[in-house]
């Protein structure tokens, strides 16, 4: 039986060929068809993990049980096995907002280092080269204002708490 990590890193594998054909159609100049193939099969399985990271942090889901009501047992469900619990999924506003703002700032700046860098080196382009890349696009790091980030999480949190005690 596949691993989820692997059927994701095939897949990606297939649309970034896809997309390196289509590109290679479209523009003059032939894109890097195998560097770039080799980087999705790298930088899929970290990036799978990322996100079920992210996903075990911040679920983006709230799971609510509920009793159904059984006319036959007084309006109450007996019996074991999980019978008569609804299990009712709501979104997690606050905490997917919060994914896709760590995801979009974080995990973005380094995965644009990451692939500018390697595919550069699978070209064969020297590694001092790949390297200088590599720390340009890392300095943006050092703009992002994490606390700013945080601050915002905890508002969205305090908003969230609000707007389920009022509905």
């Amino acid at each position: 039986m596949e691993s989820a990590v692997v059927k994701a890193t095939v897949q990606a594998a297939f649309l970034s060929l896809c997309s390196a054909l289509v590109a290679a159609f479209l523009t003059p100049k032939n894109p890097p068809i195998v560097a770039l193939v080799i980087y999705t099969i790298l930088s899929t399985p970290p990036n799978f993990q990322w996100q079920q990271y992210l996903e075990r942090k911040l679920p983006g889901h709230h799971v609510e049980k509920r009793e159904e009501k059984n006319e036959v047992n007084g309006g109450k469900s007996v019996g074991g096995g999980g019978g008569g619990v609804m299990v009712k999924k709501r979104l997690n506003v606050t905490n997917t907002l919060m994914k896709v703002l760590i995801d979009q700032t974080l995990g973005s700046v380094v995965n644009v280092a990451l692939h500018l860098g390697l595919v550069r080196a699978l070209q064969g382009v020297p590694l001092a080269e790949c390297l200088q890349v590599v720390k340009e696009v890392g300095s943006l790091l050092q703009g992002l204002e994490i606390e700013y980030l945080l601050q915002a999480a905890s508002a969205m949190r305090r908003v969230e708490d609000t707007l389920q005690r009022t509905g």
